[in-house]
């Protein structure tokens, strides 16, 4: 179809921001790092679990007992800024529509707050990093 052909290259802004995500969590997590060594340990802890409540394999839809607890896939949806960008970025690749509106908006102000966190960490830390190394 070629619709949903001209729609999958709006997956490419979608990932950039996803791109930008990652680097300001990323930046955040590594000068914490630097600094507190157990920080390597909480994170591999935590990656398990937000990997399985990100909808990568499934659908929100598809969850079981979505019906009786609407309370749990708005929690899995809205709390976790993950889920957002993963239905952004499928939506034009796999439906051939454009992201939905709100779930963009909803990316770009996690990605904004992520990559404040992350300059904002690195310049708490910066100087006890290079003190450390």
């Amino acid at each position: 179809r070629p619709e949903s052909r001209a729609t999958a290259w709006l997956s490419l802004p979608v990932a950039l921001l996803i791109v930008c995500f990652v680097a300001g969590l990323a930046l955040a997590v590594a000068s914490l790092n630097a600094v507190f060594r157990d920080v390597e340990f909480v994170v591999t802890a935590a990656l398990l679990p937000w990997f399985f409540l990100t909808p990568i394999v499934y659908t929100l839809d598809n969850l079981p007992g979505a019906a009786d607890r609407p309370w749990l896939v708005d929690l899995i949806h809205w709390g976790n800024p993950m889920t957002p960008a993963v239905i952004s970025f499928r939506s034009p690749l796999f439906d051939g529509t454009a992201p939905p509106v709100g779930e963009l908006v909803y990316l770009v102000v996690v990605t904004a707050v992520a990559l404040f966190l992350g300059a904002f960490v690195f310049t708490r830390v910066d100087d006890r990093i290079a003190s450390e190394a």
